[in-house]
């Protein structure tokens, strides 16, 4: 071969070698972590998983199950501590295939799903960032099957997702659910459904039903209707004496999830607790931050559909659902990745593009507030506190600032809200094109 011929491949070869080092270098790492949260969670976690497993025996009585689905004491931790199933029936019945297989191996196909979950949040991510013409950092280094496999790592080692696989939640077949249900086409099947399921697994995915209601989606809102009153009905029918005490009795017991005022309480009473609120002022103060977070997400989805950022309106929508709630752990916020996301892509280039106070503001309370949470607060408040035990009686200085976090992100997300009604009469130039997230 002649060295003009020679020549081109050989600086082909050249440019590819540093590329496949920092594949190589970026593939160590994603099995490092994945790997590593594998483990933990086969040989020291899976505590929520117990949970769950034991509130699907007490329908057959596997294992010698003899207690109730809602007696307080399912899991006996210790002589005055215990985990009850916190659950509608129907998240019992839809867990029943683990009652008849071993724990194990319930903990591991929950831990591989959820990565695979978090695989499929980072393939959405990463689409969305290159819709916007831009790409992810590395991107170009690592190319996009490794971008992806990268990102999952880095989602899997955040606060929510790390403390969530370590529990084996169940938080990410939720998600699954909610975000399906809004990008996948709605042809055959209305919008709806798959909300209404998730909902029936757990309460508070029915917040998601505003974005059908803000998009005048009658259908959608029909058929999650109809869904989630099936969850129930299915309740009713096959554990008729459970069904009674859960929506007679256990959904209105907040005790039972346990204390209001721990440290990875992130919800707006949560955080007002810790900053010291108690009595009434605590309940005018929590129902009138829920108000104005509930109209602000409400009157900036139209806004935001109209430019095409469903990223956002499934990101406010997340937050507001947390917020809402009596109690939301720190892991149940897996969706921290794609409030961030809608955040870097939308808010800030949009709403906070002009240079100025609003903008400073809005960074140093967004730098907070998700490095904060991706840290989690349960570490920051267990690091300042000095130890992991008694953390119901915790101090007030970590307390306090376990929630700052929190108090920046909710101050930032009504700056983004204000800043999108503010704006929502310019002209729409250059929507975005997501087809994924297409009605």
């Amino acid at each position: 071969m002649s060295p003009a011929t020679a020549a081109p491949g050989s600086h082909e070869g050249t440019r590819a070698t540093p590329r496949r080092s920092w594949q190589v270098v970026a593939w160590i790492v994603v099995v490092a972590v994945l790997g590593g949260q594998f483990w933990h969670a086969m040989t020291v976690g899976g505590l929520d998983f117990t949970v769950y497993r034991a509130g699907a025996t007490t329908i057959f009585g596997n294992d010698g199950m003899t207690l109730d689905l809602y007696e307080r004491n399912l899991i006996q931790l210790t002589a005055d501590s215990y985990l009850p199933f916190t659950y509608p029936p129907f998240a019992a019945l839809l867990l029943l295939p683990f009652a008849f297989i071993p724990s194990q191996v319930g903990v591991a196909i929950m831990v591989l799903f959820s990565m695979a979950v978090a695989w499929w949040i980072s393939t959405l991510i990463v689409d969305y960032v290159n819709a916007r013409g831009r790409k992810l950092p590395l991107q170009d280094k690592l190319g996009r099957t490794t971008t992806i496999a990268l990102l999952t790592a880095l989602i899997c080692l955040s606060g929510p997702w790390r403390r969530g696989l370590g529990l084996v939640q169940i938080n990410p077949l939720i998600m699954l659910l909610v975000l399906w249900d809004l990008v996948r086409p709605a042809t055959r099947v209305p919008r709806g459904l798959f909300i209404g399921i998730a909902g029936g697994i757990k309460l508070t995915p029915l917040a998601f039903g505003l974005i059908l209601l803000m998009r005048k989606d009658l259908k959608g809102l029909i058929t999650l209707g109809i869904t989630f009153a099936a969850t129930v009905g299915l309740g009713f029918l096959l554990l008729p004496r459970q069904a009674v005490e859960f929506w007679t009795h256990a959904v209105s017991d907040p005790s039972r999830v346990g204390n209001i005022n721990y440290l990875d309480n992130i919800s707006i009473q949560g955080w007002l607790m810790h900053f010291g609120l108690t009595g009434d002022v605590l309940k005018v103060a929590m129902y009138v931050l829920i108000a104005v977070l509930l109209v602000g997400v409400a009157a900036a989805i139209p806004v935001l559909e109209k430019r095409r950022m469903r990223m956002s309106v499934v990101a406010l929508t997340a937050f507001l659902m947390l917020q809402m709630s009596p109690i939301s752990w720190s892991h149940h916020n897996t969706w921290l990745p794609i409030i961030l996301t809608a955040a870097c892509l939308d808010a800030f280039p949009w709403v906070f593009s002009h240079p100025g106070p609003q903008r400073r503001i809005a960074l140093v309370l967004a730098w907070i507030g998700f490095v904060g949470l991706y840290i989690s607060p349960m570490w920051i408040g267990v690091a300042l506190y000095g130890s992991t035990e008694y953390l119901d009686y915790i101090d007030t200085v970590p307390l306090v600032v376990s929630a700052i976090p929190i108090l920046c992100l909710f101050l930032f997300t009504c700056l983004w809200i204000w800043g999108v009604w503010r704006r929502r009469r310019e002209p729409v130039t250059d929507p975005i094109r997501w087809e994924s997230l297409a009605r």
